[in-house]
């Protein structure tokens, strides 16, 4: 399955978008030759591309947007938006399916950063992937389950 995103700043946060592509486009071909994320729904449909959008932002963008979305007033780390698992009606066009959005912010991904910003804003996004394919932590072993992918696919990156 091929797959294609769009970067972009929202606010004038301090990285360089295009030293993220690559490490994006590795972590997505692994993900996506996962043998444990099979039983997402992109995977019974006649799809051969899925597309998604990442968006980079301060603190107070997110908190506008969490507050607006999520009804919680506070600043957090990513927001995922999942237009295709998240509805049974999705579109499929030309066998694409348009996953959703990623919501990052910079702010908090370097408040949080242990290794490098890089680091976290990779992690943020894999995290960010794994819910526009369907897998959400609303229990202990699905958070267990989402943490224990993210740190596979970090690890080889």
């Amino acid at each position: 399955m091929n797959s294609s995103f769009t970067l972009e700043k929202q606010d004038k946060v301090k990285i360089i978008l295009k030293n993220y592509r690559p490490k994006i486009k590795k972590m997505l071909d692994l993900m996506l030759n996962m043998k444990e994320l099979k039983s997402s729904s992109i995977f019974s449909k006649d799809i051969n591309k899925v597309r998604f959008d990442i968006s980079f932002c301060n603190d107070k963008t997110i908190q506008e947007i969490n507050r607006a979305y999520r009804d919680k007033d506070c600043p957090t780390d990513v927001i995922t938006f999942s237009l295709f698992c998240d509805d049974e009606n999705s579109i499929i066009y030309r066998k694409t399916a348009d996953l959703g959005q990623i919501i990052v912010s910079v702010d908090t991904a370097e408040k949080q950063a242990k290794i490098s910003l890089e680091n976290e804003i990779l992690t943020l996004i894999c995290h960010g992937i794994l819910h526009l394919l369907g897998f959400d932590h609303l229990t202990k072993k699905d958070y267990d389950f989402v943490v224990r992918i993210q740190n596979q696919v970090m690890e080889k990156l």
